[in-house]
């Protein structure tokens, strides 16, 4: 409670001082959160606005893009895929919806050597 009280009290004496705030909006983004209660949230100072979440995302893609092309281009990569299956049954059967509920997924992982 200490922390966030006093995180809280720093973003609102300095806006670039948000460390806490960006990592909860970055949360809320993860977890599917409407963009009036983030709003909301950050009027309260608990978040930062959700373009600001948005642009710390595209940011930290890129930079994770180019690691990845710098790690390739050493040719010291290891690559692991993986095939798995995911039911994904609903509880409310409607007239749209397709019998088929089993999704077959790829994913895979670069680690360095």
């Amino acid at each position: 409670k200490k922390v966030d009280i006093l995180s809280i009290l720093m973003q609102s004496s300095n806006q670039k001082s948000n460390m806490l705030q960006s990592i909860i909006g970055i949360f809320l983004h993860s977890s599917h959160t409407p963009a009036k209660v983030v709003d909301t949230l950050s009027q309260m100072g608990l978040s930062v606005l959700l373009y600001l979440v948005q642009s710390a995302i595209c940011s930290l893609a890129s930079k994770s893009h180019e690691q990845l092309t710098a790690l390739e281009q050493t040719l010291l990569a290891s690559y692991a895929y993986d095939n798995f299956d995911v039911d994904l049954k609903s509880y409310i059967p409607t007239v749209e919806q397709s019998n088929r509920s089993l999704k077959h997924l790829t994913s895979s992982l670069v680690f360095p050597l």
